[in-house]
């Protein structure tokens, strides 16, 4: 096999890429919100990945390729309010259109895990975080304690201070920190939920990746990816989880990101309004 040679947004270095198992490779990337049909920022992302899975293969490595997808979420609720349709059922919808764009496109399939198909892995999770004080409960929600991890900020190069300084979010008195950030949200009258030691909930977003990736590949995996708007806080809170509930920097050892597609400047996404459907 040549010598592969991939530029690490961890290390910030180009390094000689070493796969964890012998003649395989383990790959996790952040999938769809299905909420919407997709766009073509969303299809550069996976033909992307796509190429990169055919040249490892090419170079004869077995390729684990996993993605997921968040099949509840805020923006997923909104969307069936807006349908009349359950959130599962807006989910599933299109989720099986985004697999149905890539099979169009010649992308080969991943395999594809459903967070509410893993909620016993995420609360497991969760509670181990609590148990070894990184988390704290309030009033139903799951808070991470930011403070607990000296080196929070690792993959995106910032500070706390920085991160407080440039933050655009309302402060909850009931955090110990303002940077802290939700594991777990407790239920809310007409929105689905899960029993959970904290009371009925759904997971936070960033949790529900770590879980999926670690159930799915275990410690030390090889590529975790994404764009790199996910940079922060997305991937920065993924690693600060994982290193929690693992008790050791054991998470994803190359992190691999792609630009957004720009459109007038623009990053194309629903919420600028600037899309073209897949």
């Amino acid at each position: 096999m040549k010598v592969q040679r991939i530029y690490n947004t961890l290390t910030k270095q180009t390094e000689v890429f070493e796969p964890r198992d012998p003649g395989q490779v383990s790959i996790y990337a952040c999938g769809l919100t299905p909420q919407a049909p997709a766009h073509l920022g969303h299809m550069r992302g996976a033909v992307l990945f796509d190429v990169i899975r055919r040249w490892f293969e090419y170079q004869g490595y077995t390729v684990h390729f996993v993605q997921n997808f968040t099949d509840i979420d805020d923006k997923i609720i909104r969307r069936s309010q807006e349908e009349g349709l359950p959130p599962s059922e807006v989910a599933k919808k299109y989720a099986e259109q985004y697999l149905d764009d890539l099979a169009a496109l010649g992308v080969q399939p991943a395999k594809w895990v459903y967070v509410t198909e893993n909620m016993d892995a995420i609360i497991e999770m969760i509670q181990r975080i609590i148990d070894r004080g990184h988390a704290y409960v309030v009033d139903g929600d799951v808070y991470f304690r930011v403070t607990s991890l000296p080196d929070y900020g690792k993959l995106s190069n910032r500070t706390l201070e920085n991160m407080q300084a440039g933050a655009r979010i309302e402060v909850d008195e009931r955090k110990e920190n303002p940077m802290d950030f939700a594991l777990w949200k407790a239920a809310k009258p007409g929105e689905p939920a899960w029993e959970s030691p904290w009371g009925p909930g759904r997971p936070g977003w960033h949790i529900e990746c770590s879980a999926l990736s670690l159930k799915e590949l275990g410690p030390n995996f090889d590529i975790h990816a994404g764009g790199t708007d996910l940079i922060f806080p997305h991937h920065e809170n993924e690693i600060a989880q994982a290193e929690a509930y693992l008790g050791e920097p054991k998470f994803a050892r190359y992190w691999m990101h792609w630009g957004a597609v720009r459109l007038a400047g623009d990053k194309m996404s629903k919420s600028v309004g600037n899309v073209f459907a897949a």
